[in-house]
């Protein structure tokens, strides 16, 4: 499986892994936004196969974490299928569509300017979650607690929203945390760790899908997607036990800075072309 794989090229796959496993122990903010530049920028990855590595990559560092939450039972079960109703179908499609448009030049130059629209998008909400935190939001949104008195229609929302993050997901590799995360927040008043365990499981579901998906048509890079993985484990760890040191606005700033770059990084490299 490694023997294409020099040293070398080994060991920046470890770091990069750490680095980006660090940044996500530090904020819980990483997965796709911090990953798809650093394949498709540093590494020089195609588009597709960026994709099909980052959704392998951020299923396989879910997997502990899952397995951690379903112990603490920080999992909105309920919600979470009928989320899923929506996520499992867009997911299969998109991805699906996606990985059978491969070999078109054009359509992936088209796909790598919407993953850099969906990259900018997650930086304005992750911003905004920011600005939030700092005001000191309410314990639940208003729209959480008036869509609480009207079960069918969070039940539909739940489904709708789904699609939505499950077709992101499956085009782009990104939205599982970046974008779910808000969501259950506002639209659905979830408590920070029912938040963090949901949206974990659910990120889980929709990699595991496209990554499958990609990996069919052998549309990922396995041994990069395992290396990152190993490192980002080390790099997880290190993280957290920093995080809880140091200011939390300080740390969000940090990877959002990292991400920004990341983004800018990939415009030069379109713009180049």
């Amino acid at each position: 499986m490694f023997d294409n794989v020099e040293i070398g090229a080994i060991l920046i796959r470890l770091l990069l892994g750490l680095f980006i496993g660090f940044c996500i122990g530090l904020t819980s903010i990483g997965g796709g936004v911090l990953i798809l530049p650093a394949l498709t920028v540093l590494l020089k990855v195609d588009p597709l196969v960026a994709v099909g590595t980052t959704t392998l990559y951020a299923f396989l560092t879910k997997i502990t974490a899952m397995i951690h939450h379903i112990k603490l039972k920080t999992i909105d079960w309920s919600l979470s299928k009928q989320f899923l109703t929506g996520a499992i179908p867009a997911t299969l499609f998109t991805s699906g569509w996606i990985s059978l448009k491969g070999a078109d030049q054009a359509f992936k130059a088209h796909l790598e300017s919407f993953i850099i629209g969906v990259i900018f998008f997650g930086i304005i909400l992750m911003i905004w979650n920011m600005i939030s935190q700092k005001k000191g939001a309410p314990a639940q949104s208003q729209i959480a607690q008036k869509l609480y008195h009207y079960p069918r229609v969070r039940s539909g929302l739940a489904i709708l929203v789904g699609a939505i993050c499950g077709a992101l997901v499956g085009a782009t590799a990104i939205g599982g945390g970046v974008l779910v995360v808000p969501i259950l927040i506002i639209l659905f008043g979830l408590s920070a760790s029912q938040t963090v365990g949901s949206a974990i499981f659910l990120a889980f579901v929709m990699t595991a899908i496209t990554s499958i998906t990609f990996g069919a048509r052998g549309e990922l890079d396995l041994p990069t997607a395992l290396i990152m993985s190993l490192g980002s484990t080390l790099g997880v760890y290190f993280g957290s036990r920093l995080s809880v040191k140091l200011p939390d606005l300080l740390l969000r700033s940090i990877v959002l800075g990292l991400v920004i770059l990341g983004a800018i990084m990939m415009c030069l490299k379109k713009g180049a072309h």
